[in-house]
C-alpha cells in the first residue's frame, strides 16, 4: 500500500522529463546531460531509495554502467535511485572499467545478478505506484539487444512485459551456451527459446521410432505490459 507521501507527482515528474529531453536534445555538456538524468530518475523515484526507501543521502545509479555501454546512460528506464549505503553495496568490488575482450563480467564488475535485481524491483516499484510509462522507463532496442547477445540470443527473440521488466527476464536466463553445454551432457535435446522464472523443462522420451524432444512450460506472468503516456 502507498504512503500519502508517497504518492508520485506526476507533473513534477513530466517536468523534469521535459528538462531532461531538452538537455539531450541541445548542445550541452555531458555533466549537464547527467544533471538533468539524475534529477528525472530522483524524482520519478519520489526522493527515496527504491531498495530500503531511505530519504537520506540519495543518488541516481546507472543499472547497465556507463563504462560497460555508454549508450543507455541517459535512457529512462536505466536509471533508480539508491541511499548511500545501498549504493555503495552496489558497487563493491570491481569498479573500473573492463577489458571487453573478456568474457562478460569477468573481472565480477557487471555484477549481472545485481542489475537483474535492480530491474526487477524498479518494476515492482513502477507497478506499485502506477507509474509504468514507457517515456518515465525506457530502455532502447539497442540495449535489449545487447543483453540478449550477451545471454546469447537472437535479438529477435521475445521477451514479455514493459521494457525494464524485459531487461529483468534477459538478465535472469541462464547463458544459453551454457545451458545447451549441459543439456548435450545429459543427453537431453535442447531448446533454444528462453526459460522464463518458474519455467519447466519437459523431456518427452523416445518413442515410435521419433526422438527425444524438450518440451518448455512457461507459467511466468509479466507484472507489467508496454505501456505510453
Amino acid at each position: 500500500m502507498i504512503r500519502a507521501a508517497d504518492v508520485p507527482d506526476i507533473s513534477a515528474i513530466e517536468a523534469k522529463l521535459v528538462k531532461l529531453q531538452a538537455a539531450l536534445s541541445g548542445d550541452l555538456p555531458r555533466e549537464r546531460r547527467l544533471r538533468r538524468w539524475s534529477e528525472f530518475i530522483r524524482e520519478r523515484d519520489g526522493h527515496r531509495c527504491v531498495d530500503c526507501h531511505s530519504r537520506r543521502r540519495l543518488s541516481a545509479h546507472h543499472i547497465c554502467r556507463k563504462s560497460f555501454l555508454a549508450e543507455p546512460q541517459f535512457e529512462t528506464g536505466n536509471g533508480i535511485t539508491l541511499c548511500s549505503a545501498c549504493h555503495r553495496e552496489v558497487h563493491r568490488g570491481f569498479n573500473a572499467r573492463p577489458d571487453l575482450s573478456l568474457p562478460v563480467d569477468a573481472q565480477g564488475g557487471e555484477k549481472l545478478a545485481a542489475m537483474e535485481r535492480l530491474y526487477s524491483i524498479l518494476t515492482d516499484d513502477a507497478v506499485e505506484r502506477g507509474l509504468m510509462r514507457d517515456d518515465f522507463y525506457f530502455l532502447s532496442d539497442e540495449l535489449l539487444a545487447s543483453f540478449k547477445r550477451m545471454q546469447g540470443y537472437d535479438p529477435a527473440t521475445y521477451f514479455p512485459g514493459s521494457r525494464i521488466e524485459q531487461a529483468y527476464l534477459i538478465l535472469a536466463e541462464g547463458e544459453l551456451g551454457m545451458r545447451r553445454a549441459m543439456a548435450e551432457a545429459n543427453g537431453v535435446p535442447m531448446a533454444n527459446q528462453p526459460l522464463l522464472p518458474g519455467g519447466l523443462y519437459l523431456v518427452r522420451p523416445e518413442s515410435a521410432g521419433q526422438p527425444r524432444q524438450s518440451i518448455i512450460v512457461q507459467t511466468y506472468v509479466p507484472r507489467s505490459k508496454p505501456s505510453i503516456k
